[in-house]
């Protein structure tokens, strides 16, 4: 599985879990999201529950880089947002990433909406070369990812709450001759008539009233 999304139904706000080894397919299509200020963003590492799995353990080192340094796949001068290292722990590694303007935390990345952000691994997969700054999965797997940040607006969850605040402020009304002897009227809803309806409302009343007072 690739992607995993929660959402806060509240706010309409996206809680993702990535997972960052070379077999997602993610990297083997489009390598591309586009997030809200407010989304939270997992990054989970390789996790085996067997040591001795048969499956190819992968080590690797998640950065992030400039543009340039995106598409040459290089790492020099970066420092590491998290080491996937420990693929047997009890739980699997995990960095979170709040795409938030500001954040009171040191070394923490900080987004803008309408800003790119570029994030890649450059190990070759092994422990020994965890550290490697040169193309390595980047290059070989495509192991790579563009976030596109916007900033967070309702859109159709605010459009359908300003739709259904509307009051109704008119409503036809129904006349019932409810016993034609008595001529007595019953409204179904007088407190809604129309400026319209109403000379015609008070006519009909004025008649049935004056007629009731002949006989």
């Amino acid at each position: 599985m690739s992607i995993i999304c929660y959402a806060n139904h509240r706010y309409q706000r996206q809680h993702l879990q990535i997972y960052w080894n070379s077999s997602n397919t993610l990297f083997q299509s489009s390598g591309y999201l586009t997030v809200y200020l407010g989304d939270l963003i997992d990054f989970l590492c390789p996790y085996y529950d067997n040591e001795y799995t048969n499956l190819n353990i992968e080590y690797n080192t998640i950065y992030l880089v400039n543009e340039n340094d995106y598409y040459h796949c290089n790492t020099t001068n970066y420092n590491p947002l998290i080491k996937c290292n420990k693929p047997f722990d009890l739980q699997p590694l995990v960095y979170t990433l709040s795409i938030s303007k500001y954040l009171p935390y040191p070394n923490i990345p900080e987004f803008a909406d309408g800003q790119y952000y570029y994030f890649i691994s450059t190990s070759m997969g092994q422990l020994e070369n965890i550290d490697q700054h040169h193309n390595g999965l980047c290059y070989t797997k495509n192991m790579k990812l563009i976030l596109n940040v916007q900033k967070y607006t309702r859109h159709y969850h605010e459009q359908q709450r300003k739709k259904t605040s509307k009051l109704i402020i008119a409503k036809r009304t129904n006349l019932t001759f409810v016993d034609p002897d008595k001529r007595t009227l019953s409204f179904s809803s007088l407190s809604s008539i129309t400026s319209q309806n109403f000379y015609y409302t008070f006519t009909l009343l004025v008649f049935c009233l004056l007629t009731k007072s002949r006989s």
